[in-house]
């Protein structure tokens, strides 16, 4: 699947992680409307794979995670 303007960065502490939010803060454009001040007005996803390695007797193991986030633009008018 491509996904134009898409960014994958690798991080490795808390501060990278929040150089990185702010960054794409400032790229997130939002609009007012009757149920939301603050409405986003672009689609965004937001991907968290965490890799966690250890070893022990049996040799090495890789532990991974997923959070995937999606913020869809004017989601507030779908019907609940």
């Amino acid at each position: 699947v491509y996904v134009k303007d898409l960014t994958t960065l690798v991080v490795k502490s808390t501060s990278e992680i929040d150089h990185v939010m702010q960054a794409g803060k400032k790229n997130r454009s939002v609009g007012a409307t009757l149920m939301n001040q603050s409405s986003s007005r672009s689609h965004s996803i937001f991907s968290v794979i965490i890799e966690c390695a250890s070893s022990d007797d049996r040799g090495e193991h890789i532990r991974v995670g997923r959070l995937n986030m999606v913020d869809l633009a004017g989601s507030e008018r779908q019907s609940k």
